[in-house]
């Protein structure tokens, strides 16, 4: 195996995330160690000696290893939020909407609504705006920042706001499950749509927690 297989081969086995988001970095590393070994096999060094020098400057696998692994961190992270910024707005306008063709106002069942209920129900919608709010500004900020912190600090910062925007939607979504429930469980059953909006949405959220809990685990390097 060449030197450049080999230290391409020694950083695949030190990074974990996304199969095709370390694909690209291995890439981007292997085309970039081909293009220094050719520069120097032009100044007259044979190829395995060109390969190695390669090697030697683009800097040690595990070093570099770090720094690609923040990058997958990030990426798995950037595409949680946007789970969220395009999922729970969808999920939310698609239950109220079925909830008005279907079912009507609060009051639909003929019995009185409760202050503190319509108060739960627009606290709902308070963490339903937060968490994709967050995302949208986590998402902007990572930009901003991305040439201001290094690669290491820019994933901390996006899991930071990965588990805020997580926690806003299920927050939301148990608001409003549990007030209902508490108020009155005959109005868990609204409509056929909107049950299965709702099973839908719960799904949605539970589904979100272990993609931010695996922002929050140690990204170990696999040791050599």
């Amino acid at each position: 195996m060449s030197a450049i297989e080999a230290y391409v081969s020694e950083l695949d086995r030190r990074l974990s995330g996304s199969a095709g988001a370390k694909a690209d970095l291995l890439t981007e590393a292997r085309d970039g160690l081909h293009d220094a070994a050719e520069a120097y096999r032009e100044g007259g060094i044979d190829e395995p000696e060109a390969e190695r020098r390669a090697v030697a400057d683009f800097g040690p696998a595990e070093l570099i290893a770090r720094a690609y692994q923040a990058e997958l961190a990030l990426r798995g992270d950037i595409g949680t939020l946007w789970k969220v910024i395009v999922g729970v707005p969808l999920f939310q306008l698609s239950w109220e909407l079925a909830r008005i063709w279907t079912y009507g106002d609060w009051g639909g069942l003929g019995k009185p609504t409760p202050e503190w209920y319509l108060a739960v129900v627009d606290l709902s919608g308070v963490f339903v705006v937060v968490s994709p709010v967050i995302g949208v500004a986590a998402l902007l900020g990572t930009r901003w920042l991305g040439r201001r912190l290094d690669g290491t600090r820019l994933a901390n910062l996006a899991r930071w706001t990965v588990g805020a925007a997580a926690i806003a939607n299920l927050v939301a979504m148990l608001l409003l499950a549990i007030g209902t429930a508490v108020l009155d469980p005959s109005r868990m059953n609204m409509s056929l749509a909107c049950n299965v909006l709702s099973v839908g949405w719960a799904a949605f959220s539970f589904w979100l927690l272990p993609l931010a809990l695996r922002s929050w685990r140690p990204r170990p390097l696999l040791a050599a």
